[in-house]
């Protein structure tokens, strides 16, 4: 109950923020005010807005352009300001750098998860990313250098903005290439764009680096555990992205998915274990949950493994997931809407021929083609009856009206916008399903070695 009370309190003050950009308007298109809108787009897209949450982010990037943090700006000294002065702005631009790359990765994965056009082009940029070190207590006394002598007692908060911008110029270019699209006609270009993606995650600093990490700043910075879990996701997303519309036409692709999905369920299991209740309602907890579930059933469904070990150890991971949604579906919209498409998956991961256990157990007719079997699926899941989304979100708080305020009907709903059931339906549609390459039983081999 206490985090349905957080949640109805963020919503108050989400909405309350908002209606006072509102009335105050943007004068002069101040940061402070790219920034606000920055907060509600996040707001937004942790209550599973996605719409709301992708045109707010188009206000905070359009700003942002009209101030033009998306063009480089150089600061020299000049005989009209001092030392100090000059430091400050400089220091006041690697600021504006941050806020831009922030905006720039949102932009890049919100277009990729909602399948909207990005507001930003590369083309069109030329700003020069921030540096890789911490911003000074006191910028006017800074000299600018990436590693300064008090940084060497720290690590830089800019390690993860920066590993996170990489990434989001590879789904500009994966865009571009249209290598997340079906029937390619150069495989070429996936193969290159993860090992690209594979050569940035060994780059990694130390302390970011999920496998084998270095955890000497963990101490100090409790928050590093979740950082690495969070970075690793991100990628796994990407990858995700790319490979799932070659799982049947590819048995790299397939097995790259089937990795990345593993990989993100372990992330977030993890990461859920040490989360607190008030938090269950963030985004990332059960989108990615849902994501990496959906697309592993997926696969287990069209190429369920002949090891029992194997189905064994599928079946926990998509076991855990349900109930990691199970915990949050009261107040995590997407949660409540995942779960029941997961959830009838794993049935149908149940009933295959493969994978039951007894003779009593429903089964499913094999299928002769994953083709045959993706139709299968989509016309299944599509004339199930789901959970109505009115009753998955009946538990999530209403919005405080106490204030006065006269909120626009549109933010005070609770309404789950492109990631209800029929998000994750389209995603079946995005696969490609004429080629049939066939992995001759490698794609379960070695796996969880």
């Amino acid at each position: 109950m206490s985090s349905l009370k957080g949640l109805a309190t963020s919503r108050t003050y989400s909405d309350l923020g908002d209606e006072l950009l509102y009335f105050l308007g943007r004068p002069g298109f101040a940061l402070a005010a790219v920034q606000a809108d920055f907060l509600r787009s996040s707001w937004l897209k942790n209550c599973g807005r996605g719409v709301e949450s992708w045109h707010t982010i188009g206000n905070a990037i359009r700003q942002a352009q009209e101030l033009g943090l998306h063009r480089q700006k150089e600061i020299y000294q000049s005989s009209q300001s001092n030392i100090e002065e000059t430091l400050s702005m400089f220091w006041y631009e690697q600021n504006k750098k941050r806020t831009w790359i922030n905006l720039f990765v949102w932009d890049g994965y919100m277009a990729m998860i909602l399948g909207r056009p990005r507001m930003i082009h590369m083309d069109d940029c030329d700003a020069k990313p921030p540096m890789d070190c911490n911003i000074p207590g006191d910028p006017s006394t800074a000299i600018p250098m990436t590693v300064r002598p008090e940084d060497r007692q720290s690590i830089s908060t800019a390690s993860a903005p920066l590993f996170r911008y990489a990434i989001a110029r590879k789904a500009h270019e994966m865009r571009a290439i249209r290598a997340d699209c079906p029937r390619l006609k150069n495989y070429s270009i996936v193969r290159t764009l993860h090992e690209e993606i594979t050569s940035m995650v060994e780059a990694l600093p130390a302390f970011l680096r999920l496998k084998n990490p270095d955890t000497a700043w963990d101490t100090d910075f409790p928050y590093l555990p979740q950082l690495r879990q969070e970075v690793q996701v991100m990628t796994n997303v990407f990858l995700m992205t790319l490979h799932r519309p070659h799982i049947i036409s590819n048995l790299e692709s397939r097995r790259a998915a089937l990795q990345a999905a593993l990989e993100t369920l372990d992330c977030q299991q993890s990461s859920f274990a040490h989360a607190k209740q008030h938090q269950y309602h963030l985004f990332g907890f059960a989108f990615y949950t849902v994501d990496a579930s959906f697309l592993l059933s997926i696969i287990m469904i069209l190429f369920p493994p002949q090891s029992h070990e194997t189905k064994q150890k599928i079946s926990n991971s998509l076991q855990q997931a349900i109930e990691s949604l199970s915990a949050m579906k009261t107040s995590n919209a997407i949660a409540a809407a995942g779960l029941d498409i997961i959830q009838r998956c794993y049935q149908r991961v149940k009933s295959s021929p493969e994978s039951s256990s007894s003779i009593s157990e429903a089964r499913t007719p094999s299928y002769e083609t994953p083709a045959d079997g993706l139709h299968s699926l989509i016309k299944d899941l599509g004339q199930q009856d789901f959970l109505p989304l009115a009753d998955s979100q009946s538990n999530l708080p209403q919005p405080n009206t106490a204030s006065g305020l006269a909120y626009s009907t549109t933010l005070s709903q609770p309404i789950l916008e492109n990631f209800n059931q029929t998000y994750w339906l389209d995603q079946l549609n995005i696969i490609d399903p004429l080629i049939y390459d066939q992995d001759l039983g490698n794609l379960w081999e070695n796996l969880f070695d």
